[in-house]
């Protein structure tokens, strides 16, 4: 299923842990899915693929505008937190999935596999 943006998306609440694997670099598709990952709960975003480094920042700067948005301290204990990682070029989706699998508190937790 896609979104309007054209992001695949489930039709169920996210896992939470999420990889991106960008085929397209699409900053806009990846910036309206974080706020549905933020209502859902994800607790880490990884991306890999075309421009992975710049759309963590994507992620990460969404969670401070959507703080700011909502009267939250970004980075504060109220701010909108998400833990994101990019891999380089040398490395690929497989390498995206196992630091997801083995990053935070619950190592064996789903992973879901969004491509934009």
């Amino acid at each position: 299923m896609r979104d309007e943006s054209g992001a695949v998306i489930r039709e169920r609440a996210f896992a939470k842990k999420v990889v991106v694997h960008s085929r397209s670099g699409d900053r806009v598709a990846l910036a309206y899915c974080v706020e549905q990952w933020l209502r859902d709960g994800v607790s880490y975003v990884g991306v890999v693929g075309i421009d992975a480094s710049a759309l963590e920042d994507i992620v990460d700067w969404t969670c401070i505008e959507l703080s700011l948005r909502d009267g939250r301290e970004p980075g504060g204990d109220d701010g909108y937190d998400i833990l994101t990682a990019f891999h380089p070029a040398d490395e690929g989706l497989d390498d995206a999935i196992e630091l997801a699998r083995l990053i935070g508190e619950h190592p064996d937790a789903p992973i879901c596999i969004v491509e934009i």
